[in-house]
């Protein structure tokens, strides 16, 4: 709940406008450049299959997803933090603060994910359920981001939101704190490699299937070739002068 639904869903939902925001009356980035770096920002998500193979084949400590959670909170309580509290950031660091921000969200979404599946395995008659309970707290949460983003940007500014995000960043530490998990006994780095090997080959295999390749080829396409203005629309329904200017409370995605 926490994760999918605050972490995921409403973190996100929130953090989508105040970030456009941001970039445009703190960093005075334009349209088009905004469109490439929000692109960057997405790197994090496209990684998510390292991510992955990592948290099941590099146990920290003896535990193969509470570290990463800690690790996953800690990187978005800093980063927004960083971006709240210093004045005058460069647009370097900045962009690299929001990467930091999009990473410890993924992290922290394929950590879950991670244990949604072993529950899953544990308890077949619940997958389903526990499936569409994950579901449901994502959904809502980004409902209920995307109906405040609008307000607390007006009310507390873009950097304020993001001092507010941190509160909910830091509820996934408290997950990785309290997540009961089995240690992993006897385990040496020797064979991580081998490991991650063995993984990236068993995925390799899975994505050579028809029925998988063809899925995800269509999806890859289907968002590529699938080109948007938005950004430009977000500059032009904010500008005072050429657009409607409207205000932070009626900006919402869609």
């Amino acid at each position: 709940m926490i994760v999918y639904g605050v972490s995921q869903g409403f973190a996100v939902g929130m953090s989508k406008v105040s970030t456009k925001y941001y970039m445009k009356d703190e960093q005075k980035v334009q349209p088009s450049e905004l469109q490439v770096y929000l692109g960057l920002l997405q790197l994090p998500w496209v990684m998510k299959p390292l991510w992955g193979l990592l948290t099941d084949t590099l146990p920290v400590l003896g535990y193969r997803r509470r570290p990463y959670f800690i690790f996953a909170g800690f990187l978005s309580v800093t980063s927004m933090l960083a971006l709240s509290l210093q004045r005058n950031l460069s647009l370097a660091f900045a962009l690299l603060s929001l990467m930091g921000i999009s990473a410890g969200i993924a992290i922290a979404d394929v950590a879950i994910d991670a244990c949604v599946t072993q529950n899953s395995i544990r308890h077949p008659s619940l997958a389903a359920d526990m499936q569409s309970l994950c579901g449901f707290s994502s959904s809502i949460g980004a409902l209920v981001g995307y109906s405040l983003s609008g307000f607390l940007v007006h009310l507390v500014g873009p950097k304020g939101v993001f001092g507010l995000l941190s509160v909910p960043a830091g509820l996934v530490i408290l997950v990785g704190m309290t997540l009961k998990e089995s240690r992993v006994h006897k385990f040496t780095h020797r064979g991580v490699n081998e490991k991650f090997l063995d993984a990236g080959k068993a995925m390799w295999t899975a994505l050579k299937f028809r029925d998988v390749w063809r899925p995800c080829l269509y999806m890859y396409l289907s968002l590529a070739v699938s080109l948007n203005i938005h950004e430009g629309m977000f500059y032009w329904y904010t500008d005072a002068k050429g657009g409607p200017s409207f205000s932070q409370l009626l900006c919402f995605e869609n």
